[in-house]
């Protein structure tokens, strides 16, 4: 059976589960790992078709989200905070919303660099190879060696395709309001999602804002930022209290 999430430690601590952004794999938090390290329990999501998952790439977000819930089998009496970037944060949404259907609360919901359910998006997945590309580029956080090698990025961009078709083939028609502590984390140079970052409010009971000072993909920039915000709330939230 494929395992569809990495476990970077052991611990009886809290399980901090992670959700990467369109293209990413568990190893696209072994930088945030390095700064969380013996605070957490860290599960990375390693989506079908990519990184060491050999299964066949899932183009349905819901069906996506299903079959993580399958595998993390979560409940109660294990404390656990959801963490997505960019896709990933839709992804910890909409599992936020199914678990708490079902009377399973998260201590906290962190929802990263992504504009709310009903917000309206850019569709970029049907473009050719190169102005795909150039989207992708956009967003920041590719290392230039890397947006340089036609051929690695060649290899790639199936991965980020699938992901996009996903992401923008989501309709909401869940209107659960989470009730689990909800923190949104944006990059005050992403424009588009601090625009929209009030929408959260239609989502979550109380959601908490925090702010970091570059683009999109803040969480490579600023992974040490990231990392202390993330455990701050890990620890209040053991606690029973609110950021």
């Amino acid at each position: 059976m494929v395992q569809l999430f990495k476990s970077f430690d052991t611990t009886e601590k809290t399980q901090l589960i992670c959700f990467p952004f369109a293209g990413g794999y568990s190893a696209s938090f072994r930088p945030l790992h390095t700064y969380l390290q013996g605070e957490c329990e860290m599960l990375a999501a390693e989506p079908p078709g990519h990184g060491t998952n050999q299964m066949s790439a899932v183009e349905d977000f819901e069906q996506l989200v299903s079959l993580y819930k399958q595998e993390l089998n979560l409940s109660p009496d294990r404390p656990f905070v959801l963490f997505g970037h960019s896709m990933g944060g839709m992804v910890a949404f909409r599992l936020a919303q199914k678990l708490e259907r079902e009377g399973i609360y998260p201590q906290a919901v962190i929802i990263s660099a992504i504009q709310p359910p009903h917000a309206e998006r850019k569709k970029v997945s049907h473009l050719d190879d190169e102005k795909f590309l150039a989207h992708i580029i956009e967003l920041g956080g590719m290392p230039q060696e890397l947006v340089e090698n036609k051929e690695v990025m060649s290899f790639f961009l199936p991965s980020f395709r699938s992901d996009y078709r996903a992401l923008e083939s989501f309709r909401p028609s869940d209107s659960h309001i989470i009730q689990s502590p909800v923190h949104i984390f944006n990059g005050r140079k992403d424009h588009k999602c601090i625009r929209d970052a009030d929408g959260w409010k239609k989502w979550a009971a109380n959601p908490i804002f925090h702010e970091f000072s570059d683009g999109h993909m803040f969480i490579l920039s600023e992974t040490e930022k990231v990392a202390e915000r993330i455990y701050e709330i890990i620890n209040r939230s053991t606690a029973g209290q609110l950021l």
